[in-house]
């Protein structure tokens, strides 16, 4: 027997983007929060082009914001962070300048933070940042990576009193080179990015670059690499913390 039935669909305008040129160097992946309390970002961005681009509606227009960005590079984050202070939208700016700094080793009393991380409350590695926050800049407090099996971690640092926002990252993975051999594990992001990334289930030598499956679990082999879809998860920042 076939059914049929009245569908009404209703039309959706699509989100208003900002687009501005930015001075972030190279093409590597950059993620950008927007803070206007400390205590949550409002807005995070990635950014893998030349563009920052962000939706208009999903922050107050009229509202002060400061900007902290981090580059992932090589599985890893970089030393060191971009920020804007003071950012209220403007309908004709065109470009937006970030300053960077780098870590301070600090002299002084040391400092410490210690915590857990989680994934669906399951302990988990990730890289852990603490971000200093008075003073005249942002910076770069310390970088850990928590325990795979307990998914504890310990900041240290000397030399620093004041307010600390903590941010964890997932793991990025590395660059897609075709010819490269990866060990099973391993993980690898594409040319492009995808919301996800691909995690080697059966080692072998990368092939040409695949067409990336998008959602969980799914399988794609490329030369004599076998690799699984894992979500890459935004990062979670929390605080601040006083210390």
């Amino acid at each position: 027997m076939i059914t049929t039935a009245n569908l009404v669909v209703i039309a959706q305008d699509p989100p208003e983007y900002v687009e501005l040129q930015h001075n972030l160097p190279g093409a590597e992946l950059w993620v950008v929060q927007f803070f206007r309390a400390l205590s949550q970002p409002e807005q995070l961005v990635v950014i893998r082009e030349d563009v920052f681009r962000f939706a208009k509606a999903s922050f107050d227009n009229a509202a002060e914001y400061r900007l902290i960005a981090f580059r992932v590079r090589n599985g890893g984050l970089d030393a060191g962070l971009w920020w804007v202070d003071s950012y209220v939208y403007d309908s004709e700016q065109v470009n937006i300048e970030f300053t960077n700094n780098l870590p301070d080793e600090g002299t002084g009393d040391p400092g410490s933070f210690s915590g857990t991380v989680t994934v669906a409350d399951q302990p988990a590695q990730r890289t852990v940042v603490a971000t200093a926050l008075d003073g005249d800049s942002p910076r770069q407090l310390a970088q850990t990576v928590s325990d795979p099996v307990t998914g504890e971690y310990l900041l240290e640092w000397a030399g620093y009193t004041g307010q600390m926002l903590v941010t964890v990252f997932d793991d990025y993975g590395v660059d897609y080179v075709e010819g490269n051999q990866h060990g099973v594990g391993e993980r690898i992001h594409p040319t492009g990015y995808t919301g996800y990334v691909y995690q080697v289930s059966d080692t072998g030598m990368l092939g040409p670059e695949p067409d990336w499956p998008e959602e969980e679990g799914a399988v794609v082999v490329t030369g004599s690499c076998t690799l699984t879809a894992k979500r890459f998860f935004r990062p979670e920042s929390e605080g601040p913390f006083f210390v």
